[in-house]
């Protein structure tokens, strides 16, 4: 593994000193998971102004006022979803963390859960003063073993240390004076960590939500959305880790800190990851806006050999071909919709000239298959079946000109069809990959080889 991927925020911070490292100032740290680590570097601090100095609706209000966007992939602004939560009514309530980081591409949450599961355990503890929900559910993906023992020993040690379970913060009445302050019961809140089985299609909301509970991961109807019908039909709010660490410093250090940062409609940092044939591969703290040019090379030391195209959110996003263009254009939500991709999760992977495209699509075409959950007719017969054996047909040599045609109004019709957005991940990179490098395709079927050299499982 590379040193990057050991030290992220310490490689960071070398190469842009532009702004500061927040998110992953702890990562690659020696020690950095305990308690004693964070606690001695302010750690706690932002919970416990939330739950002593602020009401819950003032600190729904600063995370609406710092702009920040769910770090999930879909971007939806936090405090927004944070309001959608119905009156209280006596109801139990449940704060819900989406650490089943499945997406290829992506390992981001991974390195916040093992070397500081107390940021994200501050996160929960805040956002679930703000949403006013006792109890959190920390839904760890099945494969991140290390870091569901790192999660599992925090949350013991904060248990113990009083952080968690009942009465947190609690304090006792000042009798001195006329103005005496009355004692404060404190906020009852503790964590729930289950570990999942190792489905990407978990990384649905609803899907994690049956998961969890014991059924089928399969997704639910919506609406009703999980606040108003969540966890046990009860009132839930989702977000993932690295929102509720973004959400530490945005109550610690001000809304209008964070959104002095990024762009205007991406606001504040985000954890960037890289991939592929690069010098320094691994996840960089950087604004958001900054520049696929300034991650890829000033941060990654650029491409080992040349490359075609990079795919800018993980596998579900549509790839973009490489250019000099494509390499200034700024990581953001905005931008990404308008050159029509998509900012996902964040995570970059360069995709080198040698690669046949048709090749790499089969790959990813060949994970959504295997990851889809067959509830619905497009995934079950679009994903899982045809569009798999078209690829497997292409890479045998034996496909044709209509097939290509065929393939591309297979991939027009799962746009939006399915249950879950699972047949739009596999869809949109397909489209992508015809939009672009079409002759790649047509060299393929003219030729009954890859214009590239590679060698597919599919074709054996």
């Amino acid at each position: 593994m590379s040193t990057v991927a050991d030290k992220p925020a310490a490689i960071t911070s070398r190469f842009d000193p532009r702004y500061e490292i927040t998110l992953y100032r702890h990562v690659g740290v020696d020690g950095a998971h305990t308690l004693e680590h964070y606690r001695a570097r302010g750690g706690y601090r932002a919970a416990e102004k939330a739950l002593t100095e602020m009401t819950p609706t003032q600190v729904i209000d600063e995370v609406k006022a710092s702009g920040l966007r769910g770090r999930g992939g879909a971007g939806f602004p936090a405090g927004l979803k944070w309001s959608f939560m119905p009156p209280i009514d006596g109801r139990q309530r449940f704060i819900v963390c989406n650490a089943d980081e499945s997406e290829p591409g992506s390992f981001k949450d991974r390195y916040l859960m093992e070397d500081d599961p107390h940021q994200l355990i501050e996160g929960m503890l805040i956002a679930g003063w703000a949403i006013q929900a006792t109890i959190g559910v920390l839904y760890v993906r099945g494969e991140y073993y290390v870091a569901y023992e790192r999660m599992r020993d925090a949350i013991a040690e904060a248990r113990a240390a009083g952080l968690l379970g009942r009465g947190v913060f609690a304090t006792e009445p000042d009798g001195e004076g006329d103005e005496a302050t009355p004692a404060s019961p404190g906020f009852d809140f503790d964590i729930i960590l289950h570990r999942g089985a190792g489905a990407y299609i978990c990384g649905e909301e609803t899907a994690l939500m049956n998961s969890f509970e014991g059924l089928r991961a399969n997704p639910r109807l919506k609406p009703p959305f999980p606040a108003q019908a969540g966890v046990y039909g009860l009132p839930t709010t989702i977000n993932n880790v690295e929102s509720f660490c973004s959400v530490v410093h945005i109550v610690e250090r001000g809304g209008a800190w964070y959104a002095s940062m990024g762009t205007d409609d991406s606001k504040g940092t985000k954890l960037y990851q890289l991939s592929g044939p690069v010098a320094r591969p691994g996840v960089y703290e950087m604004p958001m806006g900054a520049t696929f040019r300034e991650l890829i090379y000033d941060l990654g030391g650029g491409p080992t050999e040349p490359a075609k195209a990079l795919i800018p959110g993980g596998s579900s996003t549509p790839l973009l071909p490489w250019s000099d263009e494509t390499l200034d254009l700024p990581m953001d939500y905005g931008t990404m919709a308008r050159v029509g991709s998509m900012l996902g999760t964040g995570g970059v992977i360069v995709i080198p000239e040698s690669q046949c495209m048709v090749d790499a699509m089969a790959n990813v075409v060949r994970f959504y298959a295997h990851e889809s959950c067959g509830k619905c007719t497009p995934c079950r017969e679009g994903v899982a079946t045809w569009l798999p054996k078209m690829y497997q047909k292409l890479l045998a040599g034996l496909g044709t000109r209509d097939d290509l045609t065929l393939m591309e109004e297979m991939v027009r019709n799962l746009r939006g069809t399915a249950f879950c957005p699972l047949a739009d991940a596999c869809a949109m990179p397909v489209a992508a990959s015809f939009q672009h490098f079409r002759n790649e395709y047509e060299h393929l079927v003219d030729h009954g080889a890859p214009k590239y050299p590679t060698v597919s499982r599919w074709a054996e």
